[in-house]
């Protein structure tokens, strides 16, 4: 039986895209060209939200984290999980290429050693941006950061000067070319985005423990700044707020203070 030179050609083809598409499967977790967004910090409890939303959402990311065995275990194999170390740039320039955006979850809870807030907190965002610059591709930065930052007597600074060091990653982001997000959250819950309102302001005036944020609410936020104008170049906190409609935090980007470039 003879088969005709354009049934091979197709046959081919539909071979080729194929083996294209997996590649690509490899790289992100969804075909949008648009945009590719890293998510830092991806296998951790507020980051694990935001991957599932991003995944609803059909949209266009690389989950990060610090050992992929234990992120499919720890959340889900179902994401192509990359791995990188904050800690080595070589790492982070090897799965920039292409990267738009990244929403940043990076913190840890070890106060001493390599692993400290020091390193993580503030040399590992730091390494980020660095980063970030170095692949010329990122026009956004969105970070989550922390409530009472700003305040030195803030008992958080008992466990390895957390906040100091996450409050110089703050600066370092403000201080860089790269338009950011910084998202403070107050203590955080495990509800997901929409069961309560969210309230946002800025100044970091809320008292130690005097407000909390659900990891849904702040994903979601995080989402947000990624496609919303008003939030360009602006650090807030946010909190959630029963009394508010769920949505309603959308619009209140716009009633934000830019910040200023030092």
């Amino acid at each position: 039986m003879t088969v005709s030179r354009n049934k091979i050609a197709a046959v081919t083809f539909g071979i080729l895209l194929l083996c294209m598409s997996s590649f690509y499967s490899v790289v992100a977790d969804t075909s949008n060209e648009d945009e590719l967004i890293l998510v830092v910090g991806a296998s951790g409890r507020t980051g694990s939200y935001v991957i599932k939303y991003l995944k609803q959402q059909d949209r266009n990311f690389i989950p990060m984290t610090s050992n992929k065995e234990r992120a499919a275990k720890k959340i889900s194999d179902k994401y192509n999980w990359v791995e990188a170390d904050v800690k080595n740039p070589k790492s982070l320039d090897s799965i920039m290429v292409g990267v738009t955006a990244i929403i940043s979850g990076l913190g840890t809870n070890i106060f001493e050693g390599p692993n400290s807030p020091e390193f993580i907190d503030y040399g590992g965002t730091k390494n980020l941006i660095d980063a970030a610059k170095r692949a010329g591709t990122v026009k956004q930065f969105i970070q989550m950061s922390s409530s009472g930052i700003t305040q030195e007597n803030n008992p958080l600074n008992k466990y390895g000067n957390v906040l100091v060091w996450k409050l110089k990653g703050e600066d370092y982001i403000r201080s860089s070319s790269i338009t950011h997000t910084i998202i403070r959250a107050g203590g955080l819950t495990n509800d997901e985005s929409g069961v309560n309102g969210a309230r946002m302001q800025q100044g970091d005036t809320v008292p130690i423990n005097g407000g909390l944020t659900s990891r849904g609410n702040l994903a979601a936020i995080c989402i947000e700044a990624l496609t919303n104008q008003n939030a360009k170049n602006k650090t807030l906190e946010v909190f959630d707020d029963e009394t508010m409609q769920a949505d309603a935090w959308r619009k209140d980007f716009a009633k934000l203070i830019p910040d200023l470039k030092k």
